[in-house]
């Protein structure tokens, strides 16, 4: 299931989806402009593996806010 998906269905059984859920609301209350959208997977997509690191080190990135 994607994360898309599991925000839509609002399963909040999942830690995760609820945090993004909070993010969310708290940088769209703050004026902030936030688009979500649904990556299909990388498979035949030119630079595959940058864009799988590129992905996996912004997870260790501060959130700007």
């Amino acid at each position: 299931m994607s994360s898309l998906e599991a925000i839509s269905g609002f399963k909040l059984e999942i830690d995760i989806v609820e945090n993004i859920i909070k993010d969310y609301t708290y940088l769209a209350n703050s004026g902030k402009t936030i688009i979500l959208c649904r990556i299909p997977s990388n498979v035949n997509i030119c630079g595959n593996e940058r864009a799988d690191t590129a992905a996996k080190s912004a997870l260790y990135l501060p959130l700007q806010i």
